[in-house]
Order: C-alpha cells, then structure tokens, then sequence
C-alpha cells in the first residue's frame, strides 16, 4: 500500500509543478501590468503638479488617451448604484474600465485601485459570474 501511494505521489509531482509554473506566471504578468498603471499615474500626478504650481491655470485637462486610466470610479455615488443582478456592461458604463481583471475560481473580478501614498491605496472591486455581479465592494483605503 505505501508503495502504491508513493507511485502515485510521484506520478502527480509533475501536474503539482505545472501549476505553479502557471500561477507563478500569471503572477509577474500581473506585477508588470501593476507598474505599467503605476507609471501611467505617476505621469498624470507630475502633470496635475505641474498644472496646479503654474499661476492662472483653472481647469485640468483630461487624461490621455492610452496608458492612463478613467477616473469616474472614483466618484462614490456611482458605487452607490451597483446592485447583485446588473451586467458587466452596466459596471463598465458606470464606473469606467477597471484597473486590473483578474479570473477568481470562475468568476471575474474587476478592480478599481489608486495609490493615494507610498504606504496606501484606495481600492474597490466588482466580481461578476457570467458577465452578471454578484458581489460589489465599494472603494476603501487599504
């Protein structure tokens, strides 16, 4: 019997390896996509820095097309609205695109998250299950 199960031990040693492999993987593809938002933030905080310390300037353009994220998710009234039963599209049209998706046992999370220090961020999710919510967490300093 101890035989039987250390062949069979063994025999699954490969599959075990393998899936670390691919978690290891989604791993640093989610770490250069986190300096990616990082850098792109960075960018539009020097920008907003420049804008405000120059006299007379009033208004703050919006952001650039590309690397920069949305920011209507942070307006808390538009969580308020996000209900158990919406689709994925009424989210997206709401809140903008997310700053991170990422695939949960099955379902899909959506993250909206901004460092706010070098210590903090702000942070909120929607997890979806069939392009349907099924669970909100309105934005919190972590």
């Amino acid at each position: 019997m101890p035989r039987l199960f250390l062949a069979a031990l063994l025999l699954l040693a490969p599959f075990v390896a393998t899936a670390d492999d691919l978690r290891i993987a989604q791993m640093e593809q989610d770490i250069r996509d986190l300096k990616r938002n990082v850098q792109a933030l960075t960018r539009q905080v020097e920008e907003l820095r420049r804008l405000q310390a120059m006299p007379g300037v009033k208004r703050v353009p919006s952001p650039s097309s590309g690397a920069s994220a949305s920011t209507a998710w942070l307006d808390l009234s538009k969580w308020n609205t996000l209900r158990p039963g919406m689709s994925e599209l009424e989210v997206l049209s709401s809140l903008g695109p997310p700053t991170t998706m990422r695939d949960d046992n099955g379902a899909k999370v959506l993250r909206y998250a901004l460092e706010i220090s070098s210590g903090g961020f702000l942070s909120g999710s929607v997890t979806l299950r069939d392009r349907v919510v099924v669970e909100v967490r309105k934005p919190e300093l972590q």
